[in-house]
């Protein structure tokens, strides 16, 4: 983990209140995995107070430049929309438990809701560079929500929207259970809103095949400080998204409570 001053290098519109921003990331900082993420000082101002949270989207080498895809959804990620290419920004990462990839492993199938895009896109491409056979679902509730310019890297995702406005009519829960091929050795992943996750999480599927799902929650400093990120689970009581997380196995998060 390093605190750095970097550049920006492009921060465009991918869809209706979907960006990619890309950072340099030649400083000495270690090389980030798929599933963590990095915070940002927005402003130089006191709005918004606090930094905010990003998962990676991709990492580019040789270049050493990092992206991230994000959505407007508040003040902070309106400032963060306005920021322009060449730009200094405020920088802590890489942080976080990344995605784990087992060294024997064949077979994925990655799910991806709303703005959990970004580090499922990551993860496909590199589960795709050691030769796993990946298949890339997509949800959203609406044609109008699917970013229409993203790289989507040659994965062919599955497209799933709520209303059948564009490919399966559903979401990726009803997806997996009416078409996708789960067998013992396939490894199951997932990023998005909490709902998605514990369906997810409580899909028959085989009982040797695992899961693991990073979560979307509020963090206030995100180095496992403050607790504001804290999520119930089943052997550690309550862990800390930000340190412990946020790629938890599914099967040890308390879906109960959340």
């Amino acid at each position: 983990m390093k605190q750095f001053l970097t550049q920006i290098i492009n921060n465009r519109r991918i869809g209706a209140d979907f960006f990619e921003l890309w950072l340099r990331w030649d400083a000495p900082a270690p090389v980030p995995e798929p599933g963590q993420f990095l915070t940002i000082r927005i402003s130089d101002d006191n709005v918004p107070l606090l930094r905010r949270p990003f998962a990676f989207a991709g990492y580019a080498e040789p270049s050493g430049a990092v992206s991230v895809i994000y959505q407007v959804r508040g003040r902070g990620t309106e400032i963060l929309a306005a920021r322009q290419p060449g730009e200094n920004i405020d920088v802590i990462g890489p942080l976080g438990r990344p995605f784990p990839i087992r060294e024997n492993q064949k077979k994925a199938v990655v799910i991806a809701g709303g703005v959990g895009l970004g580090p499922i896109l990551f993860l496909a491409d590199r589960l795709r560079s050691r030769d796993i056979s990946t298949t890339l679902i997509f949800g959203c509730r609406s044609k109008s929500l699917i970013p229409d310019s993203v790289d989507f890297m040659n994965a062919k995702p599955v497209i799933c929207t709520d209303d059948g406005t564009h490919g399966f009519k559903g979401n990726p829960i009803k997806y997996i259970a009416a078409k996708a091929d789960i067998d013992n050795k396939t490894t199951i992943y997932g990023c998005g809103p909490v709902p998605m996750l514990r369906s997810l999480c409580k899909l028959n599927r085989p009982a040797s095949a695992q899961i693991w799902i990073s979560l979307e929650a509020l963090m206030a400093c995100g180095v496992g400080a403050c607790m504001g990120c804290a999520v119930p689970t089943v052997s550690s009581g309550y862990s800390r998204a930000c340190k412990e997380g946020p790629v938890f196995n599914g099967k040890e998060i308390l879906w109960e409570q959340m």
